[in-house]
């Protein structure tokens, strides 16, 4: 065999080998389940089938590659039509990520579509932020109307918020509006804003506000 053959054959040998290993994919959701921390996806790039085109088949029950260590979870909230990553890892990934722990591999396959994980949704198509501050680290809406923003200067919320449980302060608290209490409010610990009294005018004391 001839160099140039040699040469020619080792290319086409490369791109096929190139060809069929899977590494990662732009995909769009199809469904996402928050319990499991699942989602079924379809490959948005088509594949050459017998000289045409032909779409991917869905890839289903993708695990997402949340943030889950020492007792806390970063959850993230996809939903259907998002446009995300998967990678494909280098083996059958079956008893790891069931079992969690080291295991031998059920099969010898790698880099298969079967052993997806969604890192995530990207930006994609025409959207563009808007509305969210410069400098900071942002948990947001897309349109900017509601966002927590962390930045050198401190932390500034937009929106509503809700609290379930106590909220203490070691600093001052200002409002702009009204403030509203279903309990009593407590100046300087102990004096009641619902059952305070004053003393009278003309001797004794007043009766409670209300």
């Amino acid at each position: 065999m001839s160099a140039i053959n040699e040469y020619e054959y080792q290319k086409i040998h490369d791109k096929r080998l190139a060809e069929s290993i899977c590494v990662a994919a732009t995909v769009k959701v199809v469904a996402f389940d928050p319990v499991k921390m699942t989602v079924d996806v379809q490959p948005l790039s088509k594949h050459l089938q017998n000289g045409k085109y032909e779409s991917q088949p869905p890839i289903l029950g993708v695990p997402v590659a949340c943030t889950r260590c020492g007792g806390f979870i970063t959850r993230p909230w996809i939903k259907v039509g998002d446009t995300g990553v998967v990678v494909y890892l280098d083996h059958d990934m079956d008893s790891t990520v069931t079992g969690g722990k080291e295991a031998k591999p059920l099969t010898e396959r790698n880099h298969a579509t079967t052993d997806a994980i969604f890192i995530g949704a990207i930006v994609a198509g025409s959207y563009s932020s808007s509305g969210l501050p410069a400098d900071s680290l942002v948990l947001a809406t897309e349109n900017g109307s509601v966002y927590v923003a962390v930045s050198a200067a401190g932390v500034a919320i937009k929106g509503n918020l809700t609290v379930t449980g106590n909220v203490n302060s070691s600093g001052n608290i200002s409002a702009a509006g009204n403030m509203t209490a279903a309990g009593d409010v407590l100046a300087e610990s102990s004096i009641s804003g619902a059952h305070h009294t004053h003393p009278g005018d003309s001797g004794g004391r007043t009766g409670q506000p209300g």
